[in-house]
C-alpha cells in the first residue's frame, strides 16, 4: 500500500491526484505511523497535518481538503517551513507510490460515506479511543464532547438544546422512533462495540438535514477492515448500593436475564378483543368478567401483581467481534460482524416532593389568589435491571477501487425491568404533616427493538472520474413495548392506622403499551471537484426521503371498588394486591361486593377525531439541496447552500374501527447556508459560518397521547397545536495551533435565535382545588435566543521517548432567553431555554508509558444550574437542576501477549443529583460508584 494512499485512507479522504506529480516517486515512511496503527494516531488532525508535510513537501507537493477529498498538486515555492513536533528519529523504511489517475479509498477498508457532510467536524470519537476510556454505550462516548451534556444518562444536550433540536443519523440515514416520549433518540442504546466511529458537527449547511439547530450526530458503524481481525472482549462490574445488595423486584420471567419477556407479562386475547369495542362499560357482563379474571392470571397461574424482595445481580458484558477482506484481481469483497451481550444493574434512592396549590376564590377584579406548598414527600427506592443484545453484519463489494457497493444489518434489543416502590408523607393546606401517608409501588417491562437493513454505494465517474455519487438506501423497524405495566396505592389516614389497599382510578392500574414504527430512508447526492488556476472546490447536490409509519395503543385498566367489599378490613389490609384481587372477587357488573373492571381516567381532554386507545401516524419529509464550496489558493474558502425541505404528519385515533386521518403538520421551508473561511497563517483558521434550520415537531410530540416519565416522575402528552419552529445560526471558530509545542487552541462562538421555540412545560390541570401538578406537554413559545462561546485546549507531548502527556480541556459557557408572555411573568420578563446549562466545563488527563504500552486516564466534567421542566403558569415555579461534578478514572494494560485489560470507576465523586422548585426540593439523589474490570483478547 503506498503512503499516499495510506495518508488518505487513515483520515477518511477520497485521494485525488495526477499520475505524473507522483510516478516512480519513492516515499520515506515511518513504521511506527504503519496502516493499522493510524487508526488511532490520525484521530489527532495535527499529527495527520504533520505526516502530510512530511510526505509530500520534499517532493513540491501540496494538498488541500475539499469536503471527503484530499487533493494532491504541485507546490508553488514555499518561502519557509513549518516546524514540525520534536519526536525521536525512528527506523526508515522505504515505500513505493504506485502511480494512478484517481486512486479511491480502498474498497474493503470503506464504509458508508452517506454521512460526511461539508465541513470538519467539531468532534471525532473512534472506536480505539471510546474502547480505552473504557465507554460501553454511545451516550456516555458524547458526554466527552465539548459542549455536550447528558439528560437522564441518556439523551444528549448539545450546546443547551434538546433532542429536537438536533439530528441522529446512523450511517446517514434517519433512525426511527424508539420510545413515545418524543423527538429524543435514546443514545444509551447503541453500544460501542458496533461502531467504528461518531463525529458531531455543530455546524452545518444545506447537504444536512434541516432540523440540525444544534448539530447533527452521524453514527458510523464498523467498517470492513484492511486486514483481518478477532477480538473476544469479557467484563464485569460492581456498584455501590446495588451489586449484591437487597433489592425490590416486580413480576420476573424465565428468560429476563436475555432481554425476553416468557409470556408471562403478554397482552390476555380477551382483553385485545374486547378493546376494540372501547369502554368497559359497552362490554356485556360477561365479557368484563372474563376479562378482569385475564388480567389476573395467564397460562403459568396467577400474576404476581405485588413487590418482592430479592438481590441485585453483578454487572457483565460481552462482546465479540470480526473481520477480514480478500482481494483478487479488480475485484476485492469484505465482510465485518460484531455480536454484544450486556447486563446492567442500579438501585437508587430518592427524595422527592409534589407541589399543590390551594385556590382562593376570584375577587372582585376577576383575579385569583393562592399558596403553593408541598403536598407530598416522597421516599423512593428504585432499581432498574438494563439488558442489552446487539449484533452487526457488514457486507462490502469494490470493483477497480472507483466503485464500492455495501451493506449494513443492525440489530438492537434494549430490555428494562423496573421496580420502584415511594412511600410518602402527606400535608395538609398549611403545608404541616396531618399523619396520613401512602405507600406507591411501580413494576414495568419494556423492551426497545430496531432492525436495520442499509444499502449503499459510492462510485466515481465522469471525466477523470472527479464526480463522486453516493446513495443508500435504508429499511428500518423499531419496537416499543411495555407489557404488564402494574402500579397500586395502599393508603392511611393517621398515623395509628395501618395502610390499606386503594382501588380505583388514579390508584390500582394495570396497562399494556404498544408501539411499532416502519421507516424507508433513502437519499443520493453527487459532488463535482473542480479546478481552475488558483480556484478549486466542489459543487454539491442531493436528494433525500423519508416515509414513516407508526400504530401503536395504550390499553389502561382499573379495578373499583362495588358494594360493601372495601368493608372487608383483613382483605384490605393484605400486603400484597394478588391476595385481593383475585377471581373469585372479580365482578362482571355492579350489585355485589367485588371488583369491576374499568378505564383508568385520562387527565387529558382530547379532540373527539383524536381520541381513543388505537393510534395511527404517518411522516414523510421530503429535501433537496445544492452547495457550492469555492477555494482560493490556500487562504481562502467560500461556502453558499439551499435546501428546500417539505415536512408533513396525520394521525388517527380509534378505539372500534380506524377513522379519517387528521393533519397534525404540513409545512415547508427553504433554508439558506453560507460561510467564510480565511487562513491567516499556517498555524491559524478563522471561519464564520450561517445557517438556517427548521425545527419540525415529532410524531409523539403532536399526538395528544399520554405516557409517563417514570425518571421525573410526570405524566406526559403530545400538542397536535404546535407549530415549526424556525431557527437561524451564526458561528464563529477560530483555531491556533503550534506543532512544535504539540498545542492546539480552540475558540468558537455561537448566536442562535428561535422562532416558535418548542419546550416542555407544566400546565394547570385545576378544575378543582388541590390538584397536584405533575402533568406535563408540549408548547410553542413567541421566541428565544440562545449565544455563547467554547474554549477548547489540546497539549500533547513525549518526553524521554517513552513517556507521552495528553491533556484535552474545554469550557463552555451560555447565555438564553426566552420571552415569558405577560400573563405568566414571574420574576422577569424572560427565562432561560429548556435543558441549557449556564456552562459546561471538561478536563481529560492521560498518560502513556509507550515502551510497555500502559496507560491512565483521568475525565472530570461539571455542569452549571439549568432549567429541566418549565411550568405554564403564573403561580407554579420553574423546576431547576442545581450544578453537580463527575470524576472518572480509567486504566489500561497489555497483561499477556494479545490479552489487554481496562480498569474504570466511574462516578467517583458520587455528587448529588438536586432538583429545585422555588425554595422547595423537587427531587434528589444520588448514582452510586461503578467499578468495571474489562479483558479484550485478540486472536
Amino acid at each position: 500500500m503506498s503512503a499516499l494512499y495510506a495518508l488518505a485512507k487513515a483520515s477518511g479522504y477520497h485521494l485525488v491526484t495526477i499520475p505524473d506529480l507522483v510516478k516512480g516517486e519513492r516515499v520515506v515512511w515511518q513504521p511506527d505511523c504503519s496502516p493499522q496503527e493510524l487508526s488511532s494516531e490520525f484521530s489527532s488532525e495535527l499529527f495527520w497535518q504533520q505526516q502530510a508535510h512530511r510526505l509530500l513537501e520534499p517532493r513540491g507537493l501540496a494538498y488541500r481538503v475539499i469536503d471527503d477529498t484530499l487533493v494532491i498538486f504541485r507546490a508553488e515555492p514555499v518561502k519557509e517551513k513549518v516546524a514540525s513536533a520534536p519526536v525521536p528519529a525512528p527506523a526508515m523504511a522505504e515505500v513505493v507510490v504506485e502511480a494512478s489517475p484517481l486512486p479511491a479509498q480502498s474498497s474493503t477498508g470503506s464504509g458508508n460515506q452517506y454521512g460526511n457532510y461539508l465541513g470538519s467536524a467539531d468532534a471525532v470519537l473512534e472506536f480505539e479511543r471510546i474502547e480505552s476510556l473504557g465507554i460501553t454505550d454511545l451516550a456516555s462516548a458524547l458526554e466527552l464532547i465539548s459542549g455536550v451534556k447528558l439528560e437522564q444518562e441518556r439523551y444528549a444536550v448539545i450546546r443547551g438544546m434538546k433532542g429536537r433540536y438536533q439530528s441522529v443519523r446512523l450511517n446517514g440515514a434517519t433512525i426511527p422512533s424508539l420510545e413515545p416520549s418524543g423527538q429524543r433518540v435514546p443514545l444509551d442504546v447503541f453500544p460501542v462495540n458496533i461502531l467504528n466511529q461518531v463525529d458531531l458537527r455543530k455546524s452545518v449547511f444545506a447537504d444536512a438535514p434541516g432540523n440540525a439547530s444544534a448539530g447533527v450526530v452521524n453514527i458510523e458503524t464498523r467498517r470492513i477492515p484492511e486486514t483481518p481481525y478477532l477480538t473476544l472482549v469479557s467484563g464485569g462490574g460492581y456498584r455501590s448500593g446495588t451489586t449484591g445488595a437487597p433489592v425490590i423486584r416486580g413480576y420476573t420471567g424465565g428468560r429476563d436475564w436475555l432481554g425476553y419477556d416468557d409470556g408471562g407479562r403478554a397482552l390476555p386475547p380477551v382483553l385485545a378483543e374486547n378493546a376494540r369495542l372501547g369502554s368497559p362499560d359497552n362490554w356485556s357482563p360477561a365479557q368484563r368478567e372474563a376479562a378482569g379474571e385475564a388480567i389476573l392470571e395467564n397460562a403459568h397461574g396467577a400474576r404476581k401483581l405485588g413487590v418482592y424482595h430479592g438481590n441485585a445481580g453483578v454487572d457483565g458484558l460481552l462482546n465479540l467481534s470480526g473481520g477480514r477482506a480478500w482481494q483478487h484481481g479488480h475485484h476485492s469483497w469484505g465482510a465485518a460482524a460484531s455480536l454484544g451481550y450486556q447486563n446492567e444493574w442500579q438501585q437508587r434512592e430518592l427524595f422527592s416532593q409534589v407541589l399543590n396549590r390551594f385556590s382562593v376564590p376570584e375577587n372582585a377584579d376577576g383575579n385569583t389568589a393562592g399558596s403553593l406548598y408541598a403536598t407530598e414527600d416522597g421516599h423512593h427506592r428504585r432499581l432498574e435491571n438494563v439488558i442489552n443484545l446487539n449484533g452487526l453484519l457488514a457486507l462490502g463489494y469494490g470493483l477497480d477501487e472507483r466503485h464500492f457497493l455495501g451493506s449494513n444489518f443492525l440489530l438492537l434489543r434494549q430490555s428494562v425491568n423496573r421496580t420502584e416502590q415511594i412511600e410518602t408523607r402527606e400535608r395538609d393546606g398549611f403545608g404541616e404533616y396531618d399523619g396520613s401517608a401512602s405507600l406507591r409501588s411501580l413494576s414495568n417491562w419494556t423492551e426497545t427493538r430496531m432492525g436495520l437493513g442499509q444499502f449503499y454505494g459510492r462510485h466515481f465517474v465522469g471525466p477523470e472520474e472527479r464526480i463522486a455519487l453516493n446513495w443508500h438506501l435504508t429499511s428500518a423497524r423499531s419496537r416499543y413495548t411495555r407489557p404488564f405495566d402494574v402500579r397500586y396505592l395502599y393508603r392511611r389516614n393517621s398515623a395509628s392506622d395501618s395502610y390499606r389497599f386503594e382501588p380505583g382510578y388514579n390508584h390500582f392500574e394495570v396497562s399494556w403499551e404498544d408501539m411499532r414504527e416502519e421507516t424507508l430512508s433513502a437519499g443520493v447526492n453527487a459532488a463535482w471537484v473542480w479546478e481552475l488556476e488558483d480556484w478549486s472546490g466542489e459543487l454539491k447536490s442531493g436528494l433525500e426521503l423519508l416515509d414513516a409509519r407508526q400504530d401503536g395503543y395504550l390499553l389502561e385498566y382499573t379495578f373499583i371498588a362495588k358494594g360493601d367489599i372495601e368493608k372487608n378490613e383483613p382483605l384490605i389490609q393484605s400486603a400484597n394486591p394478588a391476595d385481593i384481587l383475585t377471581p373469585e372477587t372479580i365482578n362482571g357488573a355492579p350489585g355485589t361486593d367485588g371488583f369491576l373492571l374499568d378505564d383508568d381516567v385520562k387527565l387529558f381532554v382530547s379532540p373527539p377525531e383524536l381520541d381513543g386507545s388505537f393510534y395511527a401516524a404517518e411522516h414523510r419529509n421530503r429535501a433537496a439541496y445544492l452547495l457550492a464550496d469555492i477555494r482560493l489558493g490556500e487562504r481562502w474558502q467560500f461556502v453558499l447552500g439551499a435546501r428546500r425541505e417539505r415536512d408533513g404528519v396525520k394521525a388517527d385515533f380509534w378505539d372500534a374501527q380506524p377513522q379519517d386521518w387528521v393533519p397534525l403538520l404540513d409545512g415547508a421551508r427553504t433554508l439558506y447556508s453560507a460561510a467564510l473561511a480565511f487562513d491567516p497563517a499556517p498555524q491559524q483558521a478563522l471561519r464564520l459560518g450561517y445557517s438556517e434550520t427548521a425545527v419540525w415537531p415529532g410524531v409523539n410530540e403532536l399526538m395528544p397521547r399520554r405516557y409517563e416519565d417514570t425518571d421525573l416522575r410526570i405524566e406526559i402528552t403530545g400538542n397536535p397545536n404546535l407549530k415549526a419552529a424556525a431557527a437561524q445560526n451564526w458561528d464563529l471558530h477560530w483555531q491556533w495551533r503550534d506543532e512544535g509545542l504539540g498545542l492546539d487552541v480552540k475558540l468558537l462562538g455561537f448566536y442562535k435565535t428561535i422562532r416558535n421555540a418548542i419546550e416542555g412545560v407544566f400546565f394547570d390541570p385545576v378544575m378543582a382545588n388541590n390538584q397536584a401538578f405533575n402533568i406535563y406537554s408540549y408548547t410553542n413559545t413567541g421566541s428565544a435566543r440562545l449565544y455563547g462561546y467554547e474554549l477548547e485546549l489540546d497539549y500533547q507531548r513525549v518526553f524521554a521517548d517513552a513517556h507521552k502527556l495528553a491533556l484535552q480541556s474545554s469550557y463552555a459557557g451560555m447565555v438564553s432567553q426566552v420571552a415569558i408572555p405577560p400573563d405568566r411573568w414571574r420574576a422577569g420578563k424572560t427565562r432561560p431555554l429548556q435543558g441549557q446549562p449556564a456552562y459546561l466545563g471538561g478536563l481529560q488527563l492521560q498518560y502513556q508509558h509507550l515502551d510497555s504500552g500502559r496507560s491512565a486516564s483521568l475525565l472530570y466534567k461539571r455542569a452549571g444550574r439549568e432549567l429541566d421542566i418549565v411550568s405554564n403558569n403564573l403561580h407554579v415555579p420553574d423546576v431547576y437542576r442545581d450544578p453537580y461534578d463527575s470524576l472518572a478514572l480509567v486504566f489500561n494494560t497489555p497483561v499477556f501477549d494479545g490479552i489487554h485489560a481496562t480498569f474504570s470507576v466511574e462516578n467517583l465523586l458520587d455528587d448529588a443529583r438536586h432538583f429545585a422548585q422555588g425554595e422547595e426540593t423537587f427531587m434528589e439523589y444520588r448514582q452510586g460508584r461503578r467499578y468495571q474490570l474489562r479483558v479484550a483478547v485478540e486472536f
